[in-house]
């Protein structure tokens, strides 16, 4: 209302200057030209060097025509007073119509110096004449012609006329750019009127002020966002250092835990490394759950010395993990508690900040009140009612526009709803199809931990069918070697000379082979560990004969009487190789068994991949849906308020309903006061007089006004205050329910950790039972002999250390229960701490109740502080159309505009002041307070329509106030469920994570596991390889038995013949061929022997591992008798080439 009534002002103002603009150009115009009589030509020279100027400046304007009509038409309304027909008018006549108000009080023209150019002094007829110098041109020419016959005035006006011929179209020019620059001015006042407190271009210094105003303000605005950017780096700084330090802290707990878990490791470092990771495994609670399931763990110790270890890790794990934890949430407890204090005393300062400025504001209420009803007595009735109409238009017009915004707004939220439910199916059923996959992955994870354990077994059944396998080997080896001995022993003595060499070179020939079969022999012993020694010592005995099988078989057709026993050798042979190759295709399905196996475990990866992702889109669909039903909570809560703004709005348009029929009711009224002003405006005199009483009586009102604005400027700043303490407390309550709830948390909490290491506790026990079951197991499967030896050193330096242990333990626990007995009344003095704060709260609330009805009751005062400040403005609007109509006030229009820009500045001035005693006022307030609540008592008899309406609002919004409180409660309890259900998602998260971390215990055995198949498997190919190269040696030696074999067979078919032809000699002669058959019996066995060196040459050459070329060296000694130096030279020839 303030900002209309300066509006208005604004515009007359505005208004009076540009009229007196608009006079002022012309009449300066016309009395140059009066006074310049007899001299036109200067005239003309002095306008014509203006002319282009003001040209220029103006921009065009529509209206000249108009004013060009007003030129013409004024000049015919009186007839002149001689007789003479209708002359043109002259100069005099001219200037007087140009001027539309008179510049003295007086009302006279300016035009007395024409005047008296006259010859009679007559010149006051000239606005008698009937037309202008413009539209009578060609009138003024045909009384040129008859010029003798006319009088000396007629002449002598005629004269006039054609001067005003020639500086008319100046006067014109000027006239127009005049009119363009009043219109430029007119919407930059009217800018600067809407925009800034200025109300015109006059008073350039009031417009520097408001600038540097403006600046300053932007300056103090600026200052206050770098002192909030500061304080708010200094409490992220502060923030960040105390995250440190909780980093630090906790980095100090986790090095605490890690020394004591040295402590308890250090006197163990003396075992062996399948003792020390049994240790490890036993301290380390994740280690033990891990070693459970795992294959590989073995432990080594004792059934006392186990059950020493339970007690007492269990000891350790309660007091030693839990004392910090307990001292950590204590310490955070103190310090929240400290927080909690710090706030209820920032809450009590603020609310004594509060009270005074209320009591301030109370003080300035009173002193408008005041003063709005000194001004209101000067109101009239016809005023109030108008602005009663005007603000019930308002109010339904308000009121239509709320209803169809709520209700657009309940359409808005309806359709959000539809759609986020929509999600929330689409989202419910992408849950259940995610459920019915991990069902399934379920079910895949079942099948593939069967196909594990079938793959488990399987693998055991290849290992036993390759020990089988082996078992046979050697048995077969074993025959061979038997079958040897026996061809060996049958040979006679004079046969057995001749093959000794060949019988002797080739058995070392197989020695490449034994490293091979050594290896295959550590990696079964690192396979089957215990089971290892028998089949070392059979593997050892088997793999040496396989060459000495060429070496047997050579001297089998010496003789040819030992046929049939050859024959059964080579059956046994066939046989042998029957064997060998069912052995091959044994060992080929195992390797497609294996194959089979590897496809399996990429069947396990892939599943376990799937399982892993299917995990992970759980989890993402329920944090969707914990956003969409927090969306959904929120939704609910708008519907609710939409609702009840729907039913405030049908409220609002019962309201409405009833206004407009007090409205048409006002309507009548004001119909009825039209009729009654129309009577009055008969009464001009009398309204002379009544003017210039409401003049003075205007400018009481104004001063009052300039006086009230400040305070009214004050009251909104101090109502804002008000708001934003309000707001700010009730923040600080919310703050200090939350604190409570953390106290109740921190309390639950506490007591979750007791029961969560109570039951840690049971839990490390059961561990530690199952952990020495398994332990005492596996020390009987491994050696007992070589490990009881060290158990019992073990156990007594264990047993040792753990006395020393429970010492500490129990020392500790003594400490432990010393501070628990210290922290007791401490936790005392908190549930007191916290008491008195529910107290305090409790009395808080009760002072912000109070200060809200303070707040209700100063906001009623307020809006009827508005209406009066309406009806004010109704009466000035009433005040300035009289002033309008009436001359003698443009005068004192003028002077008011004068005082009111020295008014502007002093009221710039009362602002400044006003800031300054902001401090003091708020004292005085409290006073004024009650003297403002006895005024409205006044105030409510006088206006009773009004404070009807204003109870009912108040009911309105007690009503509404107590609905609020209600939905507060029910959010309350909303938000207490959804704590809990959050607890619930927690623990259930918690437990997911439990679960996901066995998984993962479980993955990482099944890895571990998988790893060692996958090294058995490699070991048992190595070995399948070994056999295989065994094989084809054995292929290799046969061959080359094969070809040895009918070598000897032929130089035996030669022999025989040579001793059937030489059986007719005589004993001498036997003897000698005897002799001399025992002689060159090298000659026929020396070819053998060369192609045996050759072959043996050939495989040295051949052979590109160095190791099996220094295990040739010393057969080709043999064959080619070196000394040991000539092997010396060998080796080092050998080793020479290797490095090369």
């Amino acid at each position: 209302m303030l900002q209309r009534f300066r509006g208005v002002i604004d515009r007359t103002i505005a208004e009076e200057q540009a009229r007196q603009k608009t006079d002022a150009t012309p009449l300066s115009r016309s009395a140059s030209t009066s006074s310049r009589k007899g001299d036109a030509a200067p005239g003309k020279r002095s306008r014509s060097k203006k002319q282009p100027s003001d040209a220029g400046d103006a921009a065009p304007n529509p209206d000249p025509a108009v004013f060009e009509a007003a030129f013409v038409i004024d000049d015919s309304d009186e007839p002149s007073r001689s007789g003479t027909p209708k002359p043109p008018s002259d100069n005099d006549g001219i200037n007087e119509k140009t001027t539309v108000q008179p510049n003295g009080p007086d009302g006279k023209s300016p035009e007395a110096p024409v005047k008296d150019d006259t010859p009679n002094g007559k010149t006051q007829d000239a606005p008698g004449d009937d037309s202008g110098a413009a539209s009578k041109k060609p009138e003024a020419a045909a009384a040129a012609a008859p010029a003798a016959g006319l009088t000396p005035e007629i002449k002598q006006r005629l004269r006039k006329l054609e001067k005003l011929e020639a500086t008319y179209p100046e006067l014109l020019r000027s006239y127009r750019v005049a009119h363009r620059r009043a219109t430029a001015i007119e919407p930059f006042e009217k800018a600067l009127r809407e925009n800034t407190p200025l109300t015109s271009i006059a008073d350039p210094d009031s417009l520097i002020e408001y600038l540097n105003q403006l600046n300053q303000r932007g300056d103090m605005v600026m200052q206050e966002l770098k002192r909030v950017t500061t304080e708010k780096d200094e409490l992220q700084k502060k923030h960040d250092k105390a995250e440190e330090k909780a980093k630090k802290l906790e980095e100090e707990l986790e090095a605490a835990k890690a020394v004591k878990a040295d402590d308890a490791e250090k006197p163990k470092d003396s075992q062996d490394d399948k003792t020390e990771e049994a240790v490890e495994k036993v301290r380390s609670p994740v280690a033990s759950v891990i070693g459970m399931f795992s294959p590989k763990h073995r432990a080594q110790k004792s059934v006392p010395e186990t059950i020493m270890d339970k007690e007492d890790s269990a000891d350790l794990f309660s007091y030693e993990d839990e004392v910090p934890q307990l001292q950590a949430e204590v310490a955070s407890k103190s310090e929240e508690i400290e927080k909690l204090k710090n706030d209820v005393e920032t809450l009590q300062q603020e609310l004594s900040t509060v009270k005074e400025s209320s009591a301030g504001l109370v003080e300035n209420l009173e002193k408008a009140t005041r003063e709005l009803s000194e001004s209101r007595d000067s109101s009239a009735t016809q005023q109030s009612l108008q602005t009663q109409l005007d603000a019930r238009n308002t109010e339904i017009a308000t009121l239509n526009k709320r209803l169809t915004e709520t209700r657009a707004q309940l359409k808005k939220l309806e359709d959000d709803n539809g759609a986020k439910e929509s999600k929330i199916q689409e989202v419910e059923a992408s849950l259940a199809t995610s459920d019915k996959r991990t069902s399934e992955l379920d079910a895949e994870l079942a099948k593939a931990s069967n196909a594990k354990a079938i793959s488990k077994k399987l693998i055991d059944d290849l290992n036993a069918q390759i020990g089988v396998l082996k078992k046979d080997k050697a048995e077969s080896q074993a025959k061979l070697d038997e079958l040897s001995k026996k061809l060996e022993a049958r040979p006679t003595p004079a046969t057995a000379s001749a093959p000794a060499i060949p019988a002797s070179q080739p058995a070392p020939a197989p020695a490449p082979a034994t490293p091979a079969s050594a290896g295959s022999k550590k990696k079964n012993k690192k396979k089957n560990k215990g089971k290892g020694g028998a089949g070392a010592s059979t593997g050892g005995g088997a793999s040496a004969p396989p060459p000495e099988e060429p070496a047997v078989q050579t001297p089998e057709p010496e003789t040819p009487i030992e046929a049939p026993g050859t024959a059964e050798l080579e059956a046994e042979i066939a046989k042998l190789k029957e064997v060998v190759a069912e052995k091959d295709g044994q060992i080929e399905r195992l390797a497609k068994k294996r194959k089979t196996e590897e496809e399996l475990r990429e069947e396990i990866e892939s599943l376990e991949e799937n399982l892993i992702a299917v995990g992970q889109d759980h989890v993402e669909a329920k944090e969707k849906i914990k956003a969409l039903e927090a969306e959904k909570i929120d939704l609910k809560s708008q519907i609710a308020d939409l609702e009840k703004k729907m039913t405030s709005s049908a409220s609002d348009a019962k309201a409405s309903s009833k206004l407009q029929s007090e409205m048409s009711a006002v309507q009548l009224e004001f119909e009825d006061l039209k009729d009654k002003t129309a009577t009055l405006q008969a009464d001009l005199g009398a309204a002379q007089l009544l003017a210039q009483n409401r003049y003075k009586d205007l400018m009481d009102l104004r001063e009052v006004l300039q006086k009230a604005q400040p305070e009214l400027r004050s009251l909104r700043q101090e109502s804002a205050t008000l708001k934003t303490t309000k707001e700010e407390l009730a923040a600080k309550v919310k703050e200090l329910k939350d604190m409570e709830k953390r106290e109740k948390d921190l309390k639950r909490d506490l007591t979750r950790a007791q029961q969560i290491s109570s039951d840690r506790e049971t839990e490390i026990k059961g561990l530690q039972e199952r952990l020495t079951t398994e332990t005492n197991s596996k020390v009987r499967l491994e050696d007992a002999q070589r490990v009881s030896g060290r158990d019992l050193r073990r156990a007594e330096a264990d047993k040792v250390e753990l006395s020393a242990k429970a010492e500490k333990a129990e020392r500790e626990l003594q400490a432990v229960q010393e501070e628990l007995t210290k922290l007791r009344p401490r936790v005392k003095d908190l549930e007191e701490q916290a008491y008195k704060l529910k107290r305090e709260k409790t009395a808080v609330q009760e002072e912000v109740e109070f200060k809200g009805q303070q707040y209700t009751n100063a906001q009623g005062l307020l809006s009827s502080m508005r209406d009066q400040t309406a009806e004010m403005t109704v009466q000035l609007k009433e005040s300035k159309s009289q002033a309008e109509s009436l001359e003698e006030e443009l005068a004192e229009v003028q002077r008011l505009l004068q005082e009111r820009t020295r008014e502007g500045e002093t009221m710039r001035r009362l602002l400044a002041d006003v800031d300054e005693r902001a401090d003091n006022k708020v004292r005085d307030m409290r006073a004024r307070m009650e003297a403002a609540v006895e005024e409205r008592d006044r105030i409510e008899d006088e206006s009773s329509t009004l404070a009807r309406r204003k109870a009912r609002e108040t009911e309105d919004l007690k009503q509404k106030l107590r609905e609020l409180e209600r939905e507060v409660k029910t959010l309350g309890n909303e938000r207490d469920e959804l704590e809990q259900r959050e607890k619930e998602w927690r623990r259930r998260r918690e437990e997911l994570e439990s679960v996901e971390e066995k998984a993962e215990a479980e993955t990482a055995e099944m890895r571990t596991t998988v790893s060692q198949l996958r090294t058995a498997l490699d070991a048992s190919e190595n070995q399948v390889r070994d056999v295989e190269k065994q094989r084809t040696e054995l292929r290799r030696m046969l061959d080359e038995a094969r070809v040895r074999y009918e070598k000897l067979s032929k130089d035996l078919k030669a022999a025989q013949t040579k001793l059937v032809a030489g059986s007719s000699r005589s004993s001498f002669d036997s003897v000698r061929s005897g002799a001399n058959g025992a002689q060159p019996g090298p000659g026929p066995g020396g070819a053998p022997e060369t192609a045996y060196i050759k072959t043996i040459l050939l495989q040295f050459l051949e052979q590109k591992d160095s190791k099996l070329r220094a295990q040739l060296v010393p057969v080709l000694g043999k064959l080619l008798r070196f000394d040991k130096t000539d092997e010396q030279k060998w080796m080092n020839a050998v080793q020479h080439i290797d490095v090369r």
